[in-house]
């Protein structure tokens, strides 16, 4: 019989593979909640493993397939890729279990492709190819790191090879667990928070996963009790209930999003506490001038969370880069008017690149010189993030943090 784990990480990685579906969504869905703790654990390694090292994958099957790499089916390629990275890097499973439940998938979707898998598979079992340090020495550095080799080559420029080689090392590491503890949960002992090995989070915001990076973006605002503040692009709302919790009761937040799914799921989480509403925050703002602060957490690319969302690095292609960019200027641009003179507007992203971020806060800069630049504000012990230039710039490296940008504005006059 085919183990459940890995018919679900085959389903899940066919779904990844169409371009409509993220990792963390799939691995999060009811499928998921079906199996025992055992094979939701090896699933999540197989998916997550499977996209991140898939550069590496491909590089060791490409040499053994008769036909270009490029043109095999992705059924195939799919089953490929996650039994080399078990063959690879998950030692304790017998090579047999996994050859023969790969095999058995192959059966299952047809189109004779089980014998192709299998031939494949068993030269890997016995050669193991990527024992010999040669094999991997030679190869270029992108494949090594397991990143797309414009992105490699792209930070190679900015930071230098040993850098771009740590960042995108540090991306093939799981993400560090981080929560954040609402004042009322404070009082709760790790047994209670996470039962047993697994990790199970309440999924009311008391308790909630979240990236440390993600949990700076709201203090960097500056803003405190009884503050009127807009978190404008706020699914899946982490960013919004730390804001409800600085500003308080005196205070109020207002939490919107694009799409009424997001924004439901948003007010469920977040148990009515905050003013939603769905809007396009690209469009002109239903809202007079008056808010104390505007977070404007945009849209992007998500090339600063690789780590959590590898699929990204094997889909997002530059050329994407300026439309991104101009929906992110309309977004600055109609938020920006409804902050006070006097009040603050911040600009983030979960991006690494200067296209989604030096560059959107600039252009906007340049057009509105009502606003100028300030150093923003850092929670208690957290120095040293801001840059000569006051803006807020992580990257993934010896911290496990994901990348992100920030830059923070003071509206001058009108």
């Amino acid at each position: 019989m085919i183990s459940p784990a890995r018919r679900l990480a085959f389903k899940v990685l066919l779904r990844i593979e169409s371009g409509k579906h993220f990792s963390d969504d799939l691995l999060n869905s009811s499928a998921m909640e079906e199996l025992e703790l055992r094979d939701r654990r090896l699933t999540t390694e197989i998916v997550y493993g499977t996209l991140r090292l898939q550069g590496l994958l491909d590089y060791v099957l490409a040499p053994l397939s008769a036909k270009p790499w490029a043109d095999v089916e992705r059924e195939p390629k799919i089953l490929l890729r996650m039994s080399l990275y078990q063959l690879w890097h998950m030692d304790r499973i017998p090579d047999h279990a996994l050859v023969n439940d790969a095999v058995e998938l192959a059966k299952s979707r047809g189109k004779g492709i089980d014998r192709f898998v299998n031939a494949i598979l068993r030269r890997l079992a016995g050669a193991r190819p990527w024992r010999d340090e040669d094999f991997l020495r030679n190869a270029p550095p992108w494949v090594r790191v397991s990143l797309p080799e414009w992105l490699w080559r792209r930070w190679a420029e900015r930071f230098g090879e040993s850098a771009a080689f740590e960042y995108g090392s540090a991306l093939n590491r799981p993400p560090r667990a981080a929560f954040r503890l609402s004042e009322e949960a404070v009082s709760e002992t790790l047994s209670d928070l996470v039962p047993g090995a697994g990790i199970a989070p309440d999924k009311s915001w008391d308790v909630q996963y979240q990236d440390e990076a993600s949990q700076l973006i709201p203090h960097l605002l500056g803003a405190s009790a009884g503050w009127k503040v807009w978190d404008t692009c706020a699914a899946p709302g982490g960013k919004a209930a730390i804001l409800d919790s600085i500003c308080g009761e005196s205070g109020m937040v207002v939490a919107s999003d694009l799409k009424m799914g997001r924004v439901l799921r948003m007010a469920e989480m977040l148990k009515g506490r905050l003013h939603m509403m769905v809007l396009d925050a690209a469009q002109p703002a239903p809202f007079r001038s008056g808010f104390d602060a505007v977070l404007a957490d945009v849209p992007c690319s998500g090339l600063g969370t690789l780590r959590r969302n590898p699929e990204i690095k094997w889909r997002f292609r530059p050329e994407e880069f300026p439309a991104l960019q101009k929906r992110q200027i309309r977004i600055l641009e109609s938020v920006a008017e409804t902050v006070r003179i006097g009040g603050r507007l911040l600009y983030s992203t979960c991006s690494t690149e200067p296209e989604e971020n030096e560059q959107v806060v600039e252009s906007f800069l340049r057009s509105h010189p009502e606003f100028g630049p300030e150093a923003p504000s850092s929670p208690p012990g957290i120095t040293g993030w801001v840059g000569s230039d006051l803006y807020v710039r992580t990257f993934p490296g010896s911290r496990l943090w994901d990348g992100f940008f920030a830059a923070l504005m003071i509206r001058k006059c009108k």
